[in-house]
């Protein structure tokens, strides 16, 4: 219980730091607030869904709410479908990041996008080709 109390407290001590980082490059924001923006916002979800925070992932529990398994065994050693739940959110990102380059936040969600799809990609031909 103690571990968990820490982890918690501990991602949401990053989640506060995080936030007020994007809060202050708001502020100074010279370019505007559109849907380029959006594109920021879908890759930090993409990434939310995929990683492990402590024992709980975000894509896990959503594909078990939905009753779909996050693994392709019983055992959780094959191919893990966060990926393809978090491909939702990066696609999407990639999309709009390079039909809005010119908005607030249109460039950073472009590229987390690529390069989480890019390394979504390799990993899915490693599994294939393992």
């Amino acid at each position: 219980m103690e571990h968990s109390f820490s982890s918690i407290l501990t991602y949401s001590v990053q989640a506060i730091a995080i936030l007020l980082i994007i809060f202050k490059l708001l502020k100074k924001n010279e370019k505007k607030i559109g849907w380029g923006t959006l594109s920021l916002l879908l890759a930090l979800l993409g990434m939310a869904v995929s990683f492990e925070f402590g024992n709980y992932i975000l894509g896990d529990q959503l594909l078990s709410f939905l009753g779909l398994p996050a693994w392709s065994n019983v055992d959780n050693t094959r191919f893990h479908y966060t990926f393809f739940l978090s491909s939702i959110f990066f696609a999407p990102s990639l999309i709009i990041g390079y039909k809005n380059p010119n908005e607030f936040g249109a460039f950073i969600g472009k590229w987390i996008s690529s390069i989480y799809l890019f390394l979504i990609i390799i990993s899915l031909l490693f599994f294939i080709t393992s």
